[in-house]
């Protein structure tokens, strides 16, 4: 599965020179599922070709003013407040596909274990927490 890396970081520095002291990996099947709520983050890419919100899936985004680092701790937040009702697994719908030789596709059923997901958000809310503590950026790295 790939993963979808975050980690607080200075924009400034180099990212060969970035420390991974704070960091978490979040799966790209649940970074897909809540995209349209990442939408919603003023962030930057390395490129004018970025639009400037939500997460370049494949690239780099930074994270760095106050408010869109409050605002990505509200939406991770709320989704590990409403993923903690889930029962122990559960299922997500994932993209939709195709069978190889069919013209029939399906949506992609992905399994997930409620405190695997939500152990991992409370560690990305600790990043966030950490760059707004130190008045540091987040780092987000693509698949």
């Amino acid at each position: 599965m790939p993963y979808h890396e975050f980690i607080v970081g200075d924009e400034r520095a180099p990212l060969e020179n970035v420390t991974w002291d704070k960091n978490v990996s979040i799966d790209d099947d649940f970074i897909v599922y809540i995209n349209d709520s990442l939408a919603w983050i003023k962030s930057k890419g390395p490129s004018d070709a970025f639009h400037g919100f939500g997460l370049d899936l494949y690239g780099y985004t930074i994270i760095r003013d106050k408010e869109s680092l409050n605002t990505f701790k509200n939406i991770i937040s709320s989704w590990k407040e409403l993923f903690l009702n889930a029962p122990p697994e559960f299922i997500i719908t994932g993209n939709y596909g195709w069978e190889a030789g069919s013209d029939e596709g399906h949506y992609e059923k992905i399994s997930v274990t409620r405190n695997e997901l939500t152990a991992s958000l409370s560690k990305l809310i600790e990043v966030i927490d950490t760059a707004l503590e130190t008045n540091q950026c987040v780092i987000h790295f693509g698949i």
